[in-house]
Order: structure tokens, then C-alpha cells, then sequence
């Protein structure tokens, strides 16, 4: 077992890497290349050179694992990528259809005013917030690309200030827009040891003051860790100080176990929402991965810059998918209704855990669980191939930036019963 694939994130140092985190994409055992990185092209200067370093995106890598085992004609158990598997409530796929017309126009980038009328209505309900339905929101195609193309709005590629702050491990999206609307990432590791979140002022003054955009994620991906508002504040606090966009990606705030999850939009801080902005979705909320579509909410002056950025992108949500979003915005019922059943396959996975001695290092929020790799199991990806043996398919926390090794992430998106006979097949796993 001496061989060893280097599997570090683009842009960051890892061991045997040069500072600069040149990686090493080879693999020298055949056995093994299927989680492992796929070795870069060689197209010449026709193409972005990114595309030329840049690995398999991590969650395309998984969903070709699948494919080739299912292909063998085998029945995976799915609990890799994020995406729920349950239907999409009845009420929100009628309005959709309901919606669909005879003859169909280009969206425009602001969209329809009722679909920000009820985002205005679920902020207030779920943060309190007051906010203009025509200053402050902004629909966007999916939280994945409102946070990748928010780069080529919010940064300079050739000013001096034009670093991205990412806290590790970490949802892919933050770095690789950052790379490629041209800026520099900073990432700062997050451990179990602080709860899987940073201190503000531990952050290092030099990289702040070259800092133009900061990332925060809470309740948290990979991990479901949570914070407060008191620790929001600080972040604000310290966006302000040292002028940079604080920006929230909050998908996830409405499925936590305990008590509801605050937001880095506060009430008194309305209408400027000063340098901070705040990214939602329907996808994890409503099980409306498909749908592609969610918000962009803060500071009114930043909104009007991606307002004006977008039509050039041509990413405005499809008017019917609008229906189907305000439909799903206006209604928090089906959102309990799901997370009952996240509940669920949360007790049974931390059950079958626990009698195996093993530790989920999370918190109580998200549909993940952040599971440490047991002992005598190697790293990550070996963890991970030796579940895919069992057909149980989840995500090496290697894939998911600096920090992200020593664990593997199980996304609880499928069915109760692929739960239940993934759980039983954890018993007979050994190293």
C-alpha cells in the first residue's frame, strides 16, 4: 500500500508540492485511477491554460464513478454529490406546468417582481428582514452559478487587491470562480479543533489588506457546522474595516436540527446592507436541484453592479421556473415536511456510527454528516474506494479543499431504505 496519488486542490500546497500547490495528477496504480485526479491536457494555446490544469471538477468525477458501476450492473448507494433525490413537492412541479407557455420569450435578468415580492416575504418571515423587492434581490440560476459569476462582477484581475478569502474544505465553486475571473485565493484551513470556524481576528492583516471578497458558508458544507449572530457581526465588522464584499452562501440555512440558523443580513443594518451580500436557493430547501434557481440579497449598490453584469452572461431564470420559485418561496410547510425526513436518515447513519466506533466530527445543521476516517483505513480516498466496494458511494474530503482530508462526506439524499441497507453494510467493513 505505498503508492499514493497527490490529490491537492489547484492552487494550494500540499505535501510534495512546490508553495503554489502544483500537483501531481499521476497515479501509478491502475486499480485506483478512478477517484484519482485525471492528468491534465495538452491542447496547446487555443484554450484557457486553466483548462489545461485545472482537475476533473469533483462532483462530475462521482457521478462517473456511478455511472461505470451501475454500467457493471451493480446498485450504488448514492450519498455522494448533494443533490436530494426526493420528488419535488406536488404544488411547486403544478405551478411550473401551469406556467409553461405557448410561446416562450427571453427572462429578464431581474425577473418577474411576484417572484421577488415572495422572496421579500420569506426574508421577513424566516430573518425579520425588511427589504425593497426591486433594490435588494436578484434572482439568480442556482446559488452554483450566481457565486461563480459574481467573480467577474466583483473583482479587478488587474488591480493589486483582488483576493479571494476561502475557508477550507469547502463547497469547489469559491476557488475555481475565483481563478477564473483572474484573482488570487487565500485559503484558510478550518479544523475540528475550532468547531470548523475561524476566528476573525486570528485572520493575517497582510492577506486582508489584498483582500477584495471574502466567502463564508453556515451553516456549513461538508461539515454542518453552524454559528450565531454575534460571530456574523464580527465578520461584518471586519469586511468594513478592511473593505472588502463579505459574501454569505446560506443554501443551507433552512435545514438545521436545532434552532433556527441566523443570517449575515441583520434588520438593523437595512437598507444598505453595507459590502455584504447573501446567496439562497431552492435546491436543498425544496428539493428543486433541477430547477436552477435562487437569490442574490444585501447591499443595493452591489446588487445593481451584478444587475448590470448579468444581461451580458445571459443566465436570467426561465419565467416558468419563476412560478415554480415563488411557489416554493411562499410556502414553509413542505420545508419541515423534508427535513423530517433528512431527520430520519440522520439517526440512522449516526446509529450504525456509533456501534462501529466511529466519529462524526460535524455539527447539526445540513444534510451531511462529516465523518472522520476510521483508523486503519488510510486517507479519504482509500476510505471512500473501500465504501465503493460495498457499492456505497459518498465524497472524500480530499475533493473538497485544504482540511478536507481525514474525513469523507455522506450527503443524506437518498431514499430511507438506501439508508437503512447502506447502514447495515457499513457493519461488515474492515480495514
Amino acid at each position: 500500500m505505498g503508492h499514493r496519488c497527490g490529490l491537492v486542490r489547484p492552487g494550494h500546497p500540499g505535501p510534495g508540492s512546490p508553495a503554489g500547490g502544483v500537483r501531481d495528477d499521476r497515479c501509478d496504480d491502475p486499480e485506483r485511477r478512478h477517484l484519482r485526479a485525471v492528468p491534465p491536457g495538452s491542447s496547446g494555446s487555443l484554450v484557457n491554460p486553466l483548462l489545461e490544469q485545472e482537475r476533473e471538477y469533483p462532483f462530475a468525477r462521482l457521478l462517473e464513478i456511478k455511472r461505470r458501476r451501475q454500467d457493471q450492473g451493480r446498485t450504488v448507494l448514492d450519498f455522494g454529490q448533494g443533490d436530494p433525490r426526493d420528488p419535488t413537492p406536488a404544488f411547486i412541479r403544478r405551478a411550473l406546468a401551469d406556467a409553461v407557455p405557448g410561446v416562450s420569450s427571453y427572462p429578464t435578468v431581474k425577473g418577474k417582481r411576484q417572484l421577488r415580492v415572495s422572496i421579500a416575504g420569506y426574508l421577513k418571515r424566516r430573518f425579520a428582514l425588511d427589504v425593497d423587492p426591486d433594490r435588494h434581490i436578484l434572482p439568480v440560476t442556482g446559488t452554483k452559478e450566481g457565486i461563480f459569476t459574481s467573480h467577474l462582477a466583483l473583482l479587478d484581475p488587474r488591480a493589486t487587491r483582488r483576493g479571494v478569502v476561502v475557508f477550507e474544505p469547502a463547497y469547489p465553486v469559491y476557488v475555481e470562480g475565483t481563478r477564473y475571473a483572474g484573482g488570487t485565493v487565500h485559503a484558510v484551513t478550518l479544523t475540528r479543533q475550532i468547531g470548523f470556524r475561524p476566528d476573525p481576528e486570528s485572520l493575517g492583516r497582510e492577506m486582508l489588506a489584498r483582500t477584495a471578497l471574502m466567502w463564508i458558508n453556515y451553516p456549513h458544507n461538508p461539515t454542518g457546522a453552524e454559528v450565531d449572530a454575534a460571530w456574523y457581526a464580527r465578520m461584518r465588522d471586519l469586511a468594513r474595516e478592511h473593505d472588502f464584499v463579505l459574501a454569505s452562501d446560506e443554501c443551507y440555512a433552512d435545514l438545521c436540527f436545532g434552532a433556527p440558523h441566523p443570517s449575515v443580513l441583520v434588520p438593523e443594518e437595512a437598507p444598505d446592507f453595507e459590502g455584504v451580500l447573501a446567496f439562497h436557493s431552492c435546491s436543498k430547501r425544496s428539493c428543486m436541484t433541477g430547477f436552477r434557481s435562487g437569490f442574490v440579497v444585501g447591499d443595493p449598490n452591489l446588487i445593481a453592479a451584478l444587475a448590470k453584469f448579468r444581461p451580458s452572461v445571459g443566465v436570467a431564470t426561465p419565467a416558468f421556473v419563476q412560478d415554480a420559485a415563488t411557489a416554493a418561496w411562499d410556502d414553509d410547510t413542505h420545508v419541515h415536511e423534508i427535513l423530517d425526513r433528512y431527520r430520519t436518515r440522520r439517526a440512522c447513519f449516526l446509529e450504525a456510527f456509533e456501534r462501529l466506533g466511529w466519529h462524526h466530527d460535524g455539527g447539526d445543521a445540513t444534510f451531511y454528516l462529516w465523518l472522520r476516517v476510521p483508523e486503519g483505513f488510510g486517507d479519504s480516498i482509500r476510505f471512500a474506494e473501500r465504501l465503493l466496494e460495498e457499492d456505497i458511494l459518498v465524497t472524500p474530503g480530499a475533493f473538497l479543499g485544504a482540511g478536507g482530508e481525514g474525513h469523507v462526506r455522506f450527503a443524506l439524499v437518498s431514499t430511507e431504505d438506501d439508508s437503512r441497507d447502506a447502514a447495515a453494510r457499513l457493519q461488515r467493513i474492515q480495514p
